[in-house]
């Protein structure tokens, strides 16, 4: 009912907080948790990468395809977080790098298709409520709070880091917003289901929109890009401790200068829209992201580290933000959780399992500065793939309605 709309948008809003506190608690001092607690060199780290990732050529796809053959979404949310939560307790307690990385390799497994569920279970809710003429909401406005979500951990670990505390603390940090993520699937609403053929395959559809002519290029951009990021993301953490010299408390922090500034550009993303349209947003990221990657790389100095954060925000827009909502513009009833499933499988993941692996060889030969190098080298080629070859999805015939009678649309350009 429209009473409960209000109700189940701030569910939403936990969900995406939650979740995405849990990649906050892990991801700015996993690598030098790794280092410090396991004994990783560089190869390794970069193999622990790849391994968290190469349950996203097959895991994403089949969870969200699922979803859209009317297995409730709630119920798969609710199963990944147990399985996280065991994982990674288990990971908190072991001291052998070959069970670390088989750890990994089940952390993947249960969480690497949550995001591009939760996405796809947006958008279906979305268009639910769109069709029922209830209050439309945008995408930004909840993405937003994944962002919020992402930076409470760093406040959290900054005091027991100041005490001394080791970088596995990081480990039950993440445990209790998987618990509280699970808790919350609990409240999220329900949607409206299509009635989709036993002999129609959502995949297939996804994967051949995915790769139309109208997206070809938008994914093989992306592609270089995720694996600029994750050459960028695997060892941020060891480049600003091991050269730039930045205690260890203070990592988290610097980077979630960028996370705050990321809400900035996330809430006035509509308004960016309006300006410079969604592929203009993706253009303005991937440059940001080269400058940045450059400049550490050459000036690897503490002031350099703070304010090239400034170029976080646009590069989230541009990586995970602006490409979810250009899926959904070719996507339809039946394969709108599918989708975003898809893409994360054949682009996404091959792209961080091979740039994974390829950032700890690089590293682990040139040092962490020349994967810097070598991340800005694939960020460029990304931005000139979606700058000169990539054209602009245009919205659906009733996006374009909904824009023209002056309703906000989750995917308005």
């Amino acid at each position: 009912s429209k009473n409960q709309h209000p109700i189940f948008v701030n569910a939403l809003r936990r969900q995406f907080f939650l979740s995405y506190a849990v990649i906050g608690s892990v991801m700015p001092l996993m690598t030098v948790f790794l280092r410090e607690q396991g004994g990783f060199d560089f190869l390794q780290i970069g193999l622990a990468m790849s391994l968290m990732n190469i349950p996203m050529l097959c895991s994403p796809a089949l969870i969200t395809l699922l979803a859209d053959r009317n297995v409730d979404a709630r119920k798969i949310l609710a199963i990944a977080y147990t399985c996280s939560s065991i994982v990674l307790s288990l990971m908190y307690f072991s001291n052998h790098i070959g069970i670390t990385l088989a750890l990994f390799l089940f952390h993947g497994l249960s969480f690497v298709a949550m995001i591009p569920l939760q996405d796809g279970y947006f958008f279906s809710f979305a268009e639910t409520i769109r069709k029922r003429g209830e209050p439309e909401v945008e995408y930004p406005q909840v993405r937003v709070w994944g962002t919020v979500g992402f930076i409470l951990p760093s406040l959290v670990l900054f005091y027991p880091l100041s005490q001394g505390a080791t970088a596995a603390s990081i480990l039950p940090c993440a445990v209790v917003f998987c618990l509280l993520s699970l808790a919350n699937s609990r409240t999220l609403p329900s949607v409206d289901r299509p009635i989709v053929s036993e002999k129609k395959l959502p995949t297939r559809d996804a994967l051949a929109a995915i790769f139309s002519p109208s997206a070809r290029w938008l994914s093989i951009g992306l592609f270089f890009g995720f694996m600029a990021a994750t050459t960028y993301y695997a060892f941020i953490g060891n480049f600003l401790d091991e050269v730039v010299g930045i205690p260890k408390r203070h990592i988290g922090l610097i980077i979630n200068i960028g996370v705050v500034l990321e809400i900035g550009f996330t809430i006035i993303m509509p308004w960016m829209q309006k300006k410079i349209h969604l592929k203009g947003i993706l253009v303005t990221g991937l440059f940001c992201m080269v400058v940045r990657m450059f400049l550490l790389a050459f000036f690897p100095y503490a002031w350099v580290a703070v304010a090239v954060q400034l170029c976080h925000g646009l590069e989230v827009l541009a990586l995970f933000v602006g490409p979810v909502m250009f899926l959904n513009r070719l996507a339809t009833d039946e394969f709108r959780n599918s989708i975003q499933g898809v893409f994360t499988m054949a682009v996404g993941g091959v792209a961080r399992v091979v740039g994974g692996v390829t950032a700890g060889f690089i590293v682990s030969k040139f040092g962490l500065e020349g994967g810097l190098i070598h991340g800005a080298r694939l960020a460029t080629v990304a931005f000139l793939i979606i700058t000169f070859l990539f054209h602009r999805i245009p919205p659906s015939e009733e996006q374009q309605e909904d824009e023209e009678l002056g309703v906000s649309s989750t995917d308005a350009s």
